[in-house]
């Protein structure tokens, strides 16, 4: 029996974990991986501290800080959360575990285009993480699908070794930071397309071809590419919680921001996976430290 466990292993997860180590409580921390949004973001600008880092040197930081803490982490994928006698029952891919309380901060998972090719492609051409798979396409031609932080972020990643680089965005203008937006206008190899909607993804072996249509010219086109980066947002992942909590229009846990509290006494959330302003790792490492507090306050009462 745990006096927590807190599901996750980005920022909110992690900062709970070293908050809930510092308050003595007996706490296991799980999760899939350690490498989530963060682990396969590009060059991080606004973590205080660290003027530039890299989304995986900031991920292995946080990691390293939590393991100088005494409580329980384990590297498995849950399957379910439910609620029995006052109890919650969390059953993992190896294992069940009981506690009195616990800390969703499972954060989100990349949204997919859902046209035609992109199933078939991914692993051959298609892929939703620039920095994993960015390196692969030196001297290529690439597209991006996605006009918000990442996929600028992302584009500008691209062209330090990408021949050229095509940023695809449905909105009439891009919708990133507008000093991202500069940096992207300067870069030669990068070239900006907005009012076109992704069609289909077509090739052989790997990805050949990406089909759109110009919505202000009202005709479809075809790129020639050898690799398609979505980045399109994200979708909560919430399918582990079996009813236990309530959600807004777009898919994420309705908390109160106050206290992280779900509609289920004794469940917390934090982070991207729920309804708070600003998917930020700063603001997720500050909802996760407010998640543990508000459970440790249930524990003790």
């Amino acid at each position: 029996m745990y006096d927590l466990i807190i599901i996750g292993g980005g920022p909110a997860g992690i900062t709970a974990g070293i908050y809930a180590a510092r308050k003595n409580l007996k706490a296991l921390l799980l999760t899939k991986d350690f490498i989530g949004q963060l682990g396969n973001a590009g060059v991080i600008e606004n973590w205080p501290g660290n003027s530039t880092i890299m989304g995986p040197e900031l991920m292995d930081n946080f990691r390293d800080h939590l393991e100088l803490y005494d409580l329980d982490i384990k590297e498995e994928k849950v399957a379910r959360v439910k609620k029995e006698d006052g109890m919650f029952q969390v059953k993992s891919e190896n294992e069940n575990y009981e506690a009195k309380s616990v800390i969703i901060a499972t954060g989100r998972n990349p949204r997919p285009l859902k046209v035609p090719g992109e199933k078939e492609y991914v692993g051959k051409g298609v892929s939703y993480c620039v920095t994993c798979d960015g390196a692969l396409f030196r001297d290529k031609r690439v597209v991006v699908v996605g006009g918000g932080n990442a996929g600028l972020e992302g584009a500008l990643e691209l062209s330090e070794y990408a021949k050229e680089v095509f940023v695809l965005d449905i909105a009439e203008k891009l919708q990133g930071d507008e000093f991202l937006v500069e940096r992207v206008d300067e870069r030669p190899n990068i070239t900006v397309l907005t009012k076109v909607q992704v069609e289909e993804i077509k090739g052989g072996d790997f990805v050949e071809e990406l089909h759109y249509k110009d919505l202000t010219e009202n005709q479809n086109k075809t790129i020639e590419t050898e690799g398609i980066f979505v980045q399109v947002g994200s979708i909560p992942t919430t399918d582990i919680l079996d009813g236990l909590v309530d959600y807004n229009k777009s898919g994420e846990v309705q908390i109160d921001c106050n206290t992280c509290k779900t509609k289920t006494e004794g469940l917390f959330a934090a982070g991207d996976v729920t309804t708070v302003k600003g998917k930020q790792v700063i603001v997720a490492a500050g909802e996760g430290c407010k998640a543990l507090l508000s459970a440790y306050n249930y524990i003790k009462n």
